[in-house]
């Protein structure tokens, strides 16, 4: 009985002793928590700011893609080298840089057909002559091989020369002119300072309109930040379009201005 009575009080002492630890953890999650959150319960401004930085393009930069179907791989293969490579020389005579030439894929498929077979005779179990019903047949006619390229142009003179490369060389997804600042980053950072700027200025007003004091920032952040082309005008070349069709044709392309801007959050702790 005795051995029983102890069993038993040695259960209650170590469940009251669990149940202090537990509320020492819920407290110190607690202090924990508020602690973490001491922030919110500070009084605090916050402000925006908002700029754009107008640039000039620098770069017109075209996609264009070269496509050959053959009964073989190789025969595919050496026809799209032979157009890439006269393609590569004309935009090496108009002076396009090779750095500014890029393959962005090369794909080569099987290419299939539905042809029309002669339907053979069957015999079923019992001795009866049919026709299947199927007469089509998929088969293999040959494969497609593609080369995508992307390039950059930096002198705007040489636009129209090169579309009539591309439309003698009876490209195909021709997709360019589009013309855009090459390296747009060190136009956002100027973006962001100014609309840094404004915000320090909104909070300074708004400070000395409430009569209290700044203190330090709490939260910055940086919403959607924009790079908006100006739209321009440009016509599409068909492939296989005559060299006198494309001068009688070419576009005019004003080139305007881009865009780049930014919009902040600037969160400051009053005083």
């Amino acid at each position: 009985m005795e051995t029983n009575k102890t069993h038993v009080k040695t259960l209650m002492y170590a469940g009251a002793l669990f149940l202090v630890i537990l509320s020492i953890l819920a407290i110190t999650a607690t202090a924990f928590v508020m602690k973490g959150n001491k922030s919110y319960d500070e009084n605090t401004i916050s402000v925006t700011g908002t700029a754009e930085v107008n640039a000039a393009p620098d770069v017109a930069t075209f996609s264009f893609t070269v496509k050959e179907t053959s009964k073989t791989i190789k025969e595919a293969q050496d026809t799209i080298s032979r157009k890439v490579e006269t393609i590569l020389d004309g935009l090496e005579e108009a002076g396009v840089d090779e750095k500014d030439i890029k393959t962005q894929s090369y794909t080569m498929y099987p290419k299939y057909e539905w042809v029309k077979v002669k339907a053979e005779q069957d015999v079923a179990l019992d001795g009866t002559i049919f026709y299947p019903g199927d007469t089509n047949k998929r088969v293999q006619t040959g494969f497609d091989v593609s080369q995508n390229v992307t390039l950059k142009l930096r002198d705007f003179d040489k636009v129209g020369e090169i579309l009539e490369l591309f439309a003698e060389a009876e490209v195909e997804n021709l997709n360019g002119p589009n013309f855009q600042v090459d390296e747009p980053d060190a136009l956002q950072d100027e973006a962001r300072a100014l609309a840094i700027d404004e915000a320090k200025e909104k909070a300074k007003q708004l400070a000395k309109d409430l009569g209290v004091k700044l203190g330090k920032v709490v939260s910055f952040n940086e919403g959607s930040r924009g790079y908006y082309p100006e739209p321009y005008y440009a016509k599409t070349l068909t492939a296989g379009l005559a060299y006198d069709a494309v001068e009688e044709s070419a576009p005019e392309l004003p080139v305007g201005e881009n865009t780049i801007s930014s919009n902040v959050t600037i969160i400051y702790k009053i005083k």
